[in-house]
């Protein structure tokens, strides 16, 4: 339960006020919430071998969320199981697999274990690890492309009853290993852990994966385990492709938690972070400090340590053993206080959390919900403080925030439709095992045919083999997180460094582009033939790079249509074509413009993708410049307030206008990802939201807390907020006559 308190109603939050560099905006407490009680361990059905372990390990009943699972499980039910962070949905799919194993031995693997990611995995490995290890006969492996060819070898010759795993693995492996594929046909179990992960395009690969490996098992058990989803029957049929039995489990093992929104008055975001930390430090908290870039906990690290703070850093980019190393120290109290990237937003095990100090607001209440997931384990009242900026979302949500908090989780999402992932799927596939055309549906045949007359394919009779051509094809597509083309990023001494998306990529490793890759900063010297060459900078370098761009969109298909205020929507296919033509160096700390270069050559992507088309009224009242103004507005505060709506971050969709009312909100990964049809599905939410964004600002005709935008194509120019106040509430207050489509024309803004 949540509701607002008052600041004399908390101690620390007394304390905390008396700064007057900042201000604390609103305050909720989060009351404990039970956990309902099930059978005791004895008057379950499970082996008695099992039943002793739990009573040694202190568990002699079991919750009632985890009896009801390991019932359905053994009665060989397919499961989804919901329950809060630590709460032992592990245990609850763990129990009825040991028990099989138990009582049908020496069958090879019978539960393939997959996690989102390989630390995730090896993480897990070690809570298994110490629940088995007395259980005589089970064996668990971790298979991922980390071991040694040794130990795969090892693992093929004497499956294990229990193989931790990965998608990416998986997918490798069903290519090149004709072993793992004859290991499989005695797997009982597959359990997808943080299913919730699974969102989006990555979602859609693993869809596919599972898809794939379905090829090689015979009848086997589908088990989910997540924290957070708001749809998981809906979004477990289109990611299985079957129908499951949900367990859900309201209840939390968390304390009272004090959640407060906090924005610094007079000076920046970096340092009211160090600020907060200091305070928990002097506090004797335990800390993570979250932020979305390494670039932000990178400068917050050497900010930190001008001013004396002890701070250690958890991201993307450090050796395993790095990583693995602060949480170890963090879990045993050596070290208070942690730097992390969304790397300990998965279920690491990382101890207890008395603290939690968030730099942006996540993109997603899922993610807010799981960086703040450890905090108050051990029963103690927690603290979460969120850091408001001058951005559109924090101006939002400092004005509502009942639409954070009472928001809910955001439905995930997969678009099994994203022709490019399926074209990677389908030749995969074909590489696999041989691929029956008569067996695909009419979407896949569609595409077989064209990767057919590309040279991807050849039929033999009614089977598909895959080709030389084939073979690179999906070798430049070997990665499940990302779409289409990749760019490769080689140092001057021509070593790889790195892949980045090609529809990224431009907008980023332009020629004079600043990247940050692993924490280290690189200036890209030539980008041609998917190929960027960077030079590595000092790691002291304060500048970073803003690309100047247009976008021209063209509608190939329309999939849905519908009238919304009395304005037409469109659901369509797009082809996009974006041409990066200048860039801005900007300082990090001050954010000022520093100049603004020419390419000698613009860059240009084109790809195919899915977005909405919303037809505003044309004000023959102003020329094109004004009417330009008031819909690229519109089109800034839709993509920001769509991430209060369905989640989305800034850089998960596009977005584009026209003079004459046309605005176009698109999908930014090649093939589509599924966000813009939640946004067409939820239009009338986002076009009123936009309006109280724009309406109740008091800047003058536009700012960085409505209407500015950091990926802004044109520098946040030609821009009005008052005209788009003007469009909007003639719509959203009936005052406008059904628009008639006029042709699109004019000079595209984005």
């Amino acid at each position: 339960m949540l509701k607002e308190i008052n600041i004399s109603d908390d101690d620390i939050l007394k304390e905390l006020s008396r700064d007057k560099g900042a201000e604390i905006v609103h305050t909720f407490l989060e009351t404990a919430s039970d956990i309902k009680y099930g059978s005791y361990v004895d008057e379950v059905q499970i082996n008695e071998v099992i039943k002793d372990i739990l009573k040694r390990n202190g568990i002699d009943r079991f919750y009632r969320f985890q009896e009801i699972a390991i019932k359905k499980i053994i009665d060989g039910k397919d499961v989804i199981i919901v329950a809060g962070t630590g709460t032992g949905k592990t245990e609850a799919f763990l129990i009825p697999i040991l028990n099989d194993v138990l009582e049908n031995p020496f069958k090879g693997i019978r539960a393939l274990l997959i996690y989102p990611t390989k630390a995730l995995a090896r993480d897990q490995a070690k809570r298994i690890d110490l629940f088995i290890r007395n259980l005589f006969g089970i064996r668990y492996a971790i298979f991922d492309g980390d071991i040694t060819r040794k130990d795969r070898d090892k693992i093929f010759m004497n499956p294990p009853p229990i193989l931790i795993t990965n998608p990416d693995m998986i997918h490798v492996s069903l290519i090149y290993s004709e072993n793992f594929k004859k290991m499989l046909r005695n797997i009982r179990y597959i359990v997808f852990d943080d299913f919730h992960i699974y969102s989006g395009v990555f979602g859609t690969h693993v869809a596919y994966v599972f898809k794939r490996l379905s090829r090689f098992l015979g009848n086997v058990q589908v088990i989910g385990s997540t924290a957070t989803i708001r749809n998981p029957l809906e979004f477990s049929k289109k990611l299985f492709g079957r129908d499951v039995d949900l367990i859900f489990e309201r209840g939390s093992k968390r304390g009272e938690t004090i959640h407060i929104f906090i924005k610094p008055i007079d000076r920046s975001k970096l340092l009211e972070a160090l600020k907060l930390i200091k305070f928990c430090q002097d506090k004797g908290f335990r800390t993570i400090l979250f932020a979305d870039s390494h670039r932000v906990v990178e400068f917050l690290k050497r900010l930190g340590e001008k001013y004396g703070l002890n701070l250690y850093i958890h991201r993307a980019g450090l050796r395993p053993e790095e990583r693995a190393e602060v949480e170890k120290r963090f879990r045993s109290g050596k070290i208070s206080t942690v730097l992390a990237t969304p790397t300990l937003e998965l279920g690491i095990d990382i101890g207890h959390v008395d603290s939690v100090i968030l730099f942006n607001i996540p993109a997603t209440f899922s993610k807010y919900i799981q960086r703040i997931g450890r905090s108050g384990r051990r029963g103690q009242k927690a603290y979460v403080f969120t850091i408001l900026g001058n951005d559109p979302i924090s101006s939002y949500y400092e004005r509502y925030p009942e639409d954070f908090w009472k928001q809910g989780l955001e439905p995930l999402y997969i678009d099994l439709d994203n022709i490019e992932i399926m074209k990677t799927h389908l030749v995969a596939m074909a590489i696999d095992y041989p691929l029956n055309y008569l067996k695909l549906s009419g979407n896949e045949k569609k595409i077989i045919e064209n990767l057919v007359k590309e040279g991807f394919l050849r039929k033999k009779g009614k089977f598909l083999f895959p080709t030389r051509n084939g073979w690179a094809f999906l070798r430049k597509r070997m990665s499940l997180r990302g779409v289409g083309e990749n760019v490769k990023i080689i140092s001057e001494n021509g070593r790889i460094i790195g892949f980045r998306e090609k529809s990224m990529a431009i907008k980023e490793l332009f020629p004079g582009a600043i990247y940050i890759h692993g924490g280290t900063p690189y200036l890209s010297l030539k980008f041609k033939d998917n190929k960027a060459i960077v030079r590595k900078l000092p790691k002291n370098i304060n500048l970073y790079t803003v690309p100047l761009y247009y976008t021209i969109p063209d509608e190939t298909k329309i999939f849905q249509d519908k009238i919304v205020h009395n304005i037409s929507i469109k659901y369509l296919e797009l082809n996009i074509t974006d041409t990066v033509y200048a860039y801005i160096v900007k300082d990090f700390f001050r954010n000022i413009k520093i100049r603004e270069e020419i390419l000698r050559q613009p860059i240009e992507y084109e790809f195919n993708t899915k977005g909405i088309l919303i037809v505003f009224p044309y004000n023959d009242m102003w020329n094109d410049i004004e009417n330009a103004e008031a819909f690229h507005a519109i089109e800034h505060a839709l993509i920001s307030v769509s991430q209060t709506i369905v989640g989305a971050s800034m850089t998960d969709i596009g977005g584009v206008s026209f003079p004459t009312g046309h605005v176009y909100i698109y999908d930014t990964f090649p093939g589509g990802s599924g966000i813009s049809f939640q946004i067409y599905n939820d239009i009338s939410i986002a076009l009123k939201r936009a309006y109280r964004l724009i309406s109740e600002c008091n800047c003058i005709d536009g700012c960085p807390k409505c209407i500015y935008s950091p990926y802004c194509g044109n520098n946040n120019m030609i821009l009005s907020r008052k005209k788009a106040k003007y469009v909007l509430e003639k719509i959203l207050k009936k005052k406008v006559e059904r628009v008639i489509e006029i042709p699109r024309k004019g000079k595209p803004v984005v």
